[in-house]
């Protein structure tokens, strides 16, 4: 095997590499949440909502990081496995 082949499959084997996780269920209950109404806020939507200290839910309210909408959806950092 050439050191091109070995570097390329060591490249291709990193655990960062997968896709990202998305919690389905509150971690604190075991409840399922609400599907998402609104579509996934792309990378730097969801930097900023870090930096803002403000997020949108997983059906477009506004709510903390962590939190949750009084309708029952997480936010998508929460959703996403980011917090």
């Amino acid at each position: 095997m050439s050191q091109f082949h070995q570097s390329l499959s060591a490249a291709t084997d990193a655990p960062d590499d997968g896709p990202v996780p998305i919690v389905t269920h509150d971690p604190d209950t075991g409840l399922p949440w609400p599907a998402p109404t609104t579509p996934e806020p792309e990378f730097i939507t969801l930097a900023q909502f870090l930096f803002e200290a403000v997020a949108e839910s997983t059906d477009g309210c506004l709510v903390e990081p962590d939190g949750i909408c009084r309708h029952g959806h997480p936010s998508w950092l929460l959703r996403l496995g980011v917090i």
